[in-house]
């Protein structure tokens, strides 16, 4: 096992015991959040050992399925170095990224924090930020990264195409984390983000046709 997988493990093992605590101060009938919809409230919610094990449990799915990716990936030879150590710290990003979304849903459980701040935006916004600075280094491949018919069939499509796309990520995420900042958890400026952050992610769909078209030509 990659070395750096470890953080990953550790990671997961301070999640479920913080778990774990928290569960002492969760009421047997709470209702622990696992959803929210595009206006920013909380449309789903599970009972508490559901709550406490389901997202640790996503995380180890996350870790295997990237423990696997190196043996199942077509394209992983072609640039081994790159990937042996993009993945390792997509997967920490990743499994950080859900353990601090699965405490903080077991904080509402426990009613030590309110729902309706702007914390979850706050921390997609983070994410989105890291993963554009990633995206411009993530070799071609068929399982990570902005995967159209264009890139796929065309290195410098896909090189070109992960630079914009990495730009778009990075301003979602500021978006993410601005709007919010300025109007609150509201349902205008949630959609107002939202319709922004979709155009960025079709703008990068559509910029890589575009020069898949001009290389064509």
């Amino acid at each position: 096992m990659n070395k750096k997988f470890w953080i990953s493990i550790i990671i997961i093992i301070i999640q479920l015991v913080l778990a774990l605590y928290l569960s002492t101060y969760i009421a047997t009938d709470a209702r622990i959040p696992s959803h929210w919809n595009i206006k920013g409230e909380i449309d789903s919610y599970t009972g508490k050992w559901t709550g406490i094990l389901l997202f640790p449990g996503i995380n180890l799915s996350i870790l295997l399925i990237m423990f696997v990716l190196p043996y199942i990936s077509v394209r992983y030879k072609n640039a081994k170095k790159r990937f042996s150590r993009l993945i390792p710290l997509l997967t920490n990003m990743l499994i950080f990224f859900f353990a601090v979304i699965h405490i903080y849903t077991l904080l509402i459980g426990a009613e030590v924090v309110s729902a309706k701040g702007c914390f979850i935006y706050y921390t997609l916004g983070l994410l989105f930020i890291l993963l554009g600075n990633i995206l411009p280094k993530v070799p071609s491949n068929f399982f990570i990264g902005i995967r159209t018919p264009w890139t796929l069939s065309s290195e410098s499509v896909w090189r070109k195409t992960h630079k914009v796309g990495g730009l778009c990520f990075v301003l979602a995420g500021l978006l993410m984390i601005i709007i919010p900042a300025i109007w609150g958890n509201n349902a205008t400026a949630v959609l107002f983000m939202f319709i922004i952050v979709m155009l960025l992610m079709i703008y990068a769909i559509i910029y890589s046709f575009i020069l898949y078209k001009k290389e064509q030509n």
